[in-house]
């Protein structure tokens, strides 16, 4: 009979595995109703209670804390989940040989890579938004640290994030630092060549530096006339709204038909491809326009992330059938065959997909920038959500409206503002 209270033992973890998904739908409801306050007081008491799924937890909390506003205590939730997913041994041996046999949920969940470094990213918005630049541009390279350290120790098949890189670039800029600031837009170019901002950025950053080689090699390169380098130089030091983009709804796992127990991103439906900025003074003219552009895509890097992680979480499925068998057999032989046989059944039928994941991702991030006059005044921006054929992704009331208010004569005035968009 010693084998009796392990098997009992392992049939009550897997029964109280799962259930993040459902636990949760009513915090995401209120989530993307845009009830923010309300969503993050649902997920604050498992937040902060030692748990299997407290990192979970702590990433959506932290994001609805974020999307409110209250960027401080965004930031201690953050702060904590960093701190847990960094922790490598997360489980014992004991667990780690029970997800052999039964669904991995029934251990704590450790983050997915992308999600790890998608912490820092956040943290380095909140402390953005707080002011506080050094803190933003510490984490901002955190982000490319942490990547660079999954592709050379870790022989990862990951890409540096380029929204990271490039707001290091506008931080650097903003301060003046024109030598770091173009050394980074320069190694945004190798990870997003196609950048449309980047055409202004390069040629302006060569004239702050005075390269004058560089700044011929844009000319050529980016093909710009007289007029648009002596534009470009003119409006260098003009106040600049730069627009963050959360785009969309992230991809949810859900089980793989290939292979039941083993878990499958699935996307979202998300009807905004981009957003259309337009700036208008005091007196309603339109003084400015412009567009975002992805900057990161979350679910392309979360499907890449899952696909390289399925040979090996295939192998392990396989191992568990093994061990399923010789747990099976030990009881045949110990009572009745039946039995054995009952149990083996019963074993790959609780072996289901980790479904787990951080529910209130992006999809995307994006970045759109306006240069406003240096006059100065109180200008409205219009944010309107559009598809990719230029049509409404919503109703009228998805247009999202800010009021941005410029100091005359101040330079280098650069406001970021974080906008959602479902």
């Amino acid at each position: 009979m010693n084998w009796l209270l392990p098997l009992v033992l392992l049939l009550s973890l897997s029964g109280c595995g799962g259930g993040y998904v459902a636990a949760t739908s009513g915090a995401r409801a209120e989530f993307y109703s845009g009830q923010f306050d309300e969503a993050a007081k649902k997920l604050e008491q498992s937040a902060h209670t030692e748990g299997k799924d407290q990192l979970l937890y702590l990433l959506d909390r932290a994001t609805a804390l974020h999307q409110a506003s209250l960027f401080e205590e965004s930031n201690k939730d953050f702060l904590l989940a960093d701190k847990i997913a960094e922790i490598s041994d997360y489980t014992s041996i004991s667990k780690e040989v029970s997800s052999l046999v039964v669904t991995e949920e029934i251990g704590h969940y450790k983050g997915d890579e992308y999600e790890y470094v998608l912490i820092s990213q956040y943290l380095a918005l909140n402390f953005l938004m707080l002011g506080k630049t050094e803190d933003a541009l510490v984490e901002s390279r955190r982000v490319n640290q942490k990547l660079y350290r999954l592709v050379n120790e870790g022989k990862r098949k990951y890409n540096l994030n380029p929204m990271a890189m490039y707001l290091v670039a506008l931080l650097y800029e903003n301060s003046g630092e024109w030598e770091d600031s173009y050394i980074d837009y320069q190694g945004v170019r190798k990870l997003h060549a196609t950048l449309p901002y980047l055409r202004e950025d390069l040629y302006r950053l060569a004239w702050r530096t005075k390269n004058h080689e560089d700044m011929s090699k844009w000319v050529d390169e980016f093909g710009l006339s007289s007029e648009e380098q002596k534009k470009i130089r003119d409006t260098a030091g003009d106040p600049e709204v730069v627009f963050i983009i959360e785009n969309g709804r992230a991809p949810q796992k859900e089980p793989n038909p290939q292979w039941q127990a083993i878990p499958k991103f699935y996307s979202k439906y998300n009807p905004t491809d981009f957003v259309q900025i337009t700036a208008k003074n005091e007196t309603g003219e339109q003084i400015a326009e412009a567009r975002s552009f992805d900057m990161y895509d979350v679910e392309k890097v979360a499907n890449q992330n899952m696909d390289e992680k399925y040979g090996p979480l295939l192998a392990k499925k396989i191992a568990g059938l093994v061990v399923k068998g010789v747990i099976a057999a030990e009881i045949g032989k110990n009572t009745d065959p039946g039995l054995g046989y009952l149990v083996f059944q019963a074993l790959n039928a609780m072996d289901s997909a980790d479904t787990r994941s951080w529910l209130t991702l992006p999809k995307s991030f994006q970045i759109a920038r306006v240069r406003l006059p240096r006059a100065g005044g109180s200008f409205t921006v219009k944010i309107q959500p559009l598809t990719a054929s230029n049509s409404s992704s919503g109703a009228a009331s998805t247009v999202i409206e800010k009021i941005i208010h410029v100091e005359a004569g101040k330079p280098r005035q650069r406001f970021f503002v974080p906008v959602r968009i479902y």
